[in-house]
This record gives C-alpha cells, structure tokens and sequence, in this order.
C-alpha cells in the first residue's frame, strides 16, 4: 500500500482520554440531578461527538432538549476547563508521528475544535500534524465521509494514497466511503471484533506499531 498521507482520530486512537471525558460528563449529571455513568458505559457511547454523547447518558431524559442542552452546555464547560485532566497519548505516539514525517499528518474527530487544540497543544501533538478539521468546523461529522475529504484535500494526497487511522466503526465507515484505506486501531474504545468485521487494510494494536507496518 502506498501511503502519502495520514489522517488520525483523536480519542482512542492517538490519546486516551477516556478517564477525562468521564469526570466531565459525570460532574455535568451530577449538577442536572442525574446518575453518573462508569467507564465502561462512557466508552462504549463515546465517539460520535459531544451531543450524542450526552444524550446517550441522559438515556430518555436526553429527549428532552431543554435538559439535554443544559447538560450538554455544562459538559463542554467543564471539559474545555480541565482538557488535560486524566489523559495522556498512548505510548509511542510523538516517536510515531516523528517516524511518519515527511508525509503530511493531520486529524479528523468528531470534538470540538478548541478542545482539540488545548488537547493536542497540552500533549505536544501540535507539531507534528499539518492541519485537522474538528466537529464544528464543518456541517458534517463521522461517518460521513466529507470532513475527511475535505482534510485529505487539504494535506495534497489523493483519496487512494490518504491512509485513516482510528478505533472507532465511525473512522473506518467514513474512511471507506471516502474511497480511502483504514487501519484499526484495536486498543482502543471499540470492541475489536466490531472492528475486524469492517475488514479494514490494516491492522495494529496501537498506532506505535504503524511505521513499521508501513515501511
């Protein structure tokens, strides 16, 4: 396979932010006189951004929207204050990126774009990536294929040549209608059987092992 560029997920993929996203959400609950929800269940709801997210953990009560906004506002609040609190990137991520150089690096996720930035600034990811499209940059989120296309225009590599890399059904769907190849990421949020049914190009545990992968 040849590879000219790379576009990443975030979470689950490059960082584990899981413990983080948990606190956030559950303080947000919490506030709205709502249960908190543990790790596990934060995991398998996560993914599909902020919105869904929220409503996912509200259960029934996120058909109201007047709650689900007031959750969901109070959420992205908590979380932009404390975006470093609880996650870290997965071992040998900057190595990795460094190793992929010089081909342009860029992220596509469904969070929030000043999130991303505080997250990806706060970790040191910054510099390797050449550019990223985030969940309110555009009208469209993961799966739909056009944040990806729009962010593999923008790293100059056609769509056959633009490797997605991520853990989630979401990248991988995305990536496919997008006509671009996918490596699963199995480490991460998503049951690995769910991913190996996509039958993606690649394969890998965690990203650390994907210059090697690619040669």
């Amino acid at each position: 396979m040849h590879v000219a560029a790379v576009i990443f997920d975030l979470d689950g993929t490059l960082v584990d932010s899981l413990g983080g996203i948990t606190a956030a959400l559950n303080a947000a609950l919490a506030a709205a006189g709502f249960p908190p929800v543990d790790a596990a269940r934060v995991r398998g709801i996560v993914g599909d951004g902020p919105r869904l997210l929220c409503r996912r953990a509200l259960g029934e009560a996120g058909d109201d929207a007047a709650v689900l906004e007031r959750v969901l506002g109070d959420f992205r609040e908590r979380y932009t204050a404390a975006p470093l609190h609880d996650t870290r990137t997965y071992p040998g991520v900057p190595a990795m990126l460094a190793r992929l150089a010089p081909r342009p690096l860029g992220v596509c996720t469904n969070k929030g774009r000043r999130l991303v930035e505080l997250v990806v600034e706060g970790l040191g990811l910054r510099p390797y990536l050449a550019d990223l499209v985030a969940e309110d940059d555009l009208p469209w989120r993961k799966p739909d294929p056009r944040p990806l296309r729009v962010l593999g225009g923008r790293l100059g590599a056609p769509p056959a040549a633009t490797l997605v890399v991520g853990d989630g059904l979401q990248d991988l769907r995305a990536a496919r209608a997008a006509g671009m190849p996918c490596c699963a990421v199995l480490g991460g949020y998503t049951d690995p059987a769910l991913l190996r049914a996509e039958a993606p190009e690649l394969l890998v545990e965690t990203v650390a092992e994907l210059p090697d992968r690619l040669g």
